[in-house]
């Protein structure tokens, strides 16, 4: 479970940011940073949920 929650959520990363930047309308610095944030925060939001399920199984 240990692997999934840092195999995955990288993997998400990748993924919403690839898709992110490659749907933008117009290229620029904000839209850049507004792609690598919110990727990052359905990532994270992916680990947090893997914690928490492997948290419930353990308890």
């Amino acid at each position: 479970m240990n692997k999934l929650a840092i195999v995955l959520p990288i993997f998400v990363f990748v993924v919403v940011l690839g898709s992110n930047l490659l749907n933008m309308p117009h290229v620029s610095i904000l839209t850049i940073l507004l792609s690598i944030f919110w990727a990052a925060v359905v990532a994270l939001v992916i680990f947090g949920l893997i914690r928490f399920l492997s948290w419930w199984m353990l308890h």
